[in-house]
């Protein structure tokens, strides 16, 4: 019985192909990669509710060693970086009390506030400030 050949891509098509997967990887791994660059455009303060806050620890290898995490009852988590260290993040963490804050947010953070980034990653706030507000009755 006779084999059947197989049809070759000619090399041009291979090319073409090949081109196009690299483009796309190149214009995605730009996209990917210019995340902060794009989160300190339209920055803007955001209001959310804070319900409670806690230190969390970096990676081996993380940028930020420590580091404060927020959770807020409608924006979600947001994570708060800027001048935190090893001997204040628990100062830090108890001066946080149940209650409205302003986040200041940049463009990529403030769609993440309202879960429409393709990534799964929390805001970052570049800073914060608390509001004047009634204490919730329990």
């Amino acid at each position: 019985m006779a084999r059947r050949r197989r049809k070759k891509i000619s090399d041009r098509r291979a090319i073409l192909i090949t081109l196009i997967f690299f483009f796309v990887s190149a214009v995605a791994g730009t996209w990917v990669l210019s995340e902060g660059l794009r989160d300190a455009q339209d920055v803007s303060w955001v209001r959310c509710e804070v319900v409670d806050a806690e230190r969390q620890r970096g990676g081996r290898n993380s940028s930020v060693p420590w580091y404060v995490v927020l959770h807020t009852a409608d924006c979600g988590s947001i994570v708060y970086q800027v001048g935190t260290r090893q001997n204040n993040v628990d100062g830090l963490v108890a001066s946080f009390e149940p209650g409205p804050y302003e986040f200041k947010l940049g463009a990529v953070s403030q769609r993440r506030t309202k879960g429409e980034t393709l990534l799964d990653h929390v805001a970052v706030a570049k800073d914060i400030r608390r509001l004047p507000g009634q204490v919730a009755d329990e």
